[in-house]
């Protein structure tokens, strides 16, 4: 794919002449820390982006830039590709399955003198929260009323389970890339950053891989927390064998990266 403009902002980027060398030329603020590595070179920004709508009101747009930071895939096994396309194609195929996540704006890349240069624009989710605000919210502020909490809880349980029912591994299941917003009767929940999702149908591992990230990253969570995500998950009232063996190998994962990381650290001079 070389370019991409969803239907609802063509005429919104002719007229504003919005095209890839200008976008690319923009001084933006940044809103995180770039990302660098995955090619000769290779580098990946996230900035804020505001454009002039036709009827004179103004939009927020998230623009990650990218000069060689590439992925390999299963049709470009050598040269890769940028991971803002694998990111747009996970973020369209996710959409066609019903899986709530970003609003794709644009897409395009060039082969310049210095390698592969990509932009990739989504709308901004306003009025979402990521989980780590959230908490971090809670911590300062004290904890929600028990029925919030089990409503965000539920909430990203039911998104985790229809992610991996459909065959995929999310691969980064971190609070930072779930963003949530509240209203009076639901809690809705939004994923980001979907360069590393994997299609992944057989087995267990795509499951014990992203809950057991959410696991080790998520803070403050009970162990009747777990137990209410885990019955959300599957869907059921009360843990079954099923649910319980899950349980056990997401635990044993779990201790085993303890160790790792452990052992990792025991053999790096700045932790003597």
């Amino acid at each position: 794919m070389k370019e991409f403009i969803a239907p609802a902002w063509q005429k919104t980027f002719q007229k504003q002449a919005l095209n890839f060398d200008r976008l690319w030329g923009l001084e933006l603020p940044v809103v995180d820390t770039a990302n660098i590595g995955r090619g000769r070179d290779g580098w990946s920004e996230v900035c804020m982006l505001v454009v002039g709508l036709l009827d004179g009101d103004e939009k927020r747009l998230i623009l990650k830039r990218q000069k060689n930071h590439l992925t390999r895939t299963l049709l470009h096994p050598f040269r890769g590709i940028p991971t803002a396309e694998k990111e747009l194609r996970n973020i369209l195929h996710f959409k066609r399955l019903g899986i709530p996540t970003v609003e794709p704006v644009y897409f395009a890349k060039r082969r310049t003198s210095d390698g592969i240069r990509a932009i990739l624009i989504t709308e901004y989710l306003e009025g979402y929260r990521t989980l780590e605000e959230f908490v971090n919210t809670w911590q300062d502020e004290g904890w929600p009323k028990p029925s919030e909490r089990n409503q965000i809880i539920r909430a990203i349980a039911s998104l985790a389970g229809k992610i991996h029912r459909k065959g995929f591994q999310y691969n980064c299941l971190y609070p930072k890339h779930l963003l949530i917003t509240r209203s009076k009767d639901a809690v809705l929940v939004r994923l980001i950053d979907l360069e590393k999702n994997k299609w992944r149908p057989l087995g267990d591992k795509r499951r014990i891989r992203d809950l057991e990230t959410l696991l080790r990253r998520s803070q403050g969570w009970t162990q009747a927390d777990r137990i209410r995500f885990l019955t959300a998950y599957f869907g059921i009232r009360r843990l079954d064998g099923r649910a319980k063996r899950l349980c056990r190998k997401v635990l044993t994962h779990h201790q085993k990266k303890l160790r790792t990381r452990n052992h990792s650290n025991s053999h790096n001079p700045k932790y003597h």
